[in-house]
């Protein structure tokens, strides 16, 4: 038979050799495949979450309102409690207060004069009311004016170790942190984690922070049994005592979880059937696969967990050709 085009005869002759390849296949040929004794690669499993730092004697004291701190600043070290630690000042403050207390005064003063000409039957008692109403109006917008500025005035709610976090005369805004508290509890951090996460976590597990440029290491320092918060499970961490977090503060946590056995293989070798992963091993020279559960896979490399043996022979390279029970020849 004579082929005019060269593209369909070159077509024409892949076809034929997959065919002979498959029809030698089927007569029980050993296709040629490379193998590889695996040994076991115990794999750690790290986490990383994010957790609040807590305290029960430790505080930290923000500024409830913008302005600029004022002192006098107490010295470092043991303060009573209800000690002066800081006043933060807001512009203009002092001078809404006057003219909250001249607003009163004139308000009390009208109210006497629609009073006295109530009394002689010259005005309307809808006059006397809005009176009444003026009084209140401004003497509460005066109280809410003197809470404000009683409320710029931070006091040690515990007696314990203070510490300050910004200089005298430092502009702050609302919530930024003043001076920290020390009693005689230590911090510690508290983070959520999955069920399933949970039950590999034990008491050992080991754990690095880092919060900034602030880093170390801490410890498991009690488990949580249920999940009460959108499904997950509170652990909570002991930190060191100078680690100079503060209540309140996020902290990433690395949470390494004990060894598990697992065995290291090229990514090449694992096949995925659906959803499920599996390997060849060779026996007697044929290929049979046996089902993994891969628990990871980096740099090429995968960790798989499955009953593969101490010393098993695993496909590497070829798996994908291969079906259960097929003869094989290493390469």
């Amino acid at each position: 038979m004579r082929v005019a085009h060269p593209w369909l005869r070159a077509g024409i002759l892949v076809v034929l050799g997959l065919l002979a390849g498959l029809a030698h296949a089927q007569a029980g040929a050993p296709l040629r495949v490379e193998i590889r004794k695996v040994a076991a690669a115990p794999w750690h499993q790290h986490i990383q979450v994010l957790g609040r730092v807590e305290s029960a004697d430790d505080t930290v004291l923000e500024a409830p309102l913008t302005g600029r701190v004022l002192g006098p600043f107490l010295p470092p070290g043991t303060v009573p409690v209800g000690a002066v630690v800081a006043r933060v000042k807001v512009p203009g403050i002092a001078a809404g207060i006057r003219a909250a207390q001249a607003n009163v005064r004139l308000a009390r003063l009208e109210l006497d004069r629609q009073r006295l000409l109530a009394g002689r039957g010259l005005v309307a008692r809808q006059s006397l009311d809005q009176a009444r109403v003026r009084v209140q109006q401004t003497a509460a917008a005066l109280a809410a004016l003197e809470r404000q500025q009683a409320q710029s005035v931070l006091r040690a709610p515990f007696a314990g170790t203070l510490s300050y976090r910004v200089a005298a005369g430092t502009v702050v805004y609302r919530g930024t942190p003043v001076a920290m508290l020390q009693g005689r509890g230590q911090p510690w951090v508290r983070a959520w984690l999955t069920p399933r996460q949970m039950r590999r976590m034990t008491m050992q597990v080991g754990i690095r922070w880092h919060a900034g440029t602030l880093q170390g290491t801490a410890a498991v320092r009690s488990l949580g049994r249920s999940a009460r918060t959108a499904g997950m499970v509170p652990v909570y961490v002991a930190l060191p005592a100078a680690s100079g977090l503060l209540p309140g503060q996020w902290v990433s946590l690395d949470l390494s979880l004990p060894r598990r056995p697992a065995w290291r293989v090229p990514d090449a070798a694992v096949v995925w059937v659906g959803s499920h992963s599996e390997l060849f091993v060779v026996r007697r020279g044929r290929a049979w696969a046996v089902a993994v559960r891969v628990l990871a896979a980096r740099a090429g490399m995968s960790w798989v967990d499955g009953p593969l043996g101490p010393v098993a022979s695993v496909v590497i390279a070829g798996a994908r050709r291969l079906r259960e029970g097929v003869a094989v020849l290493s390469r």
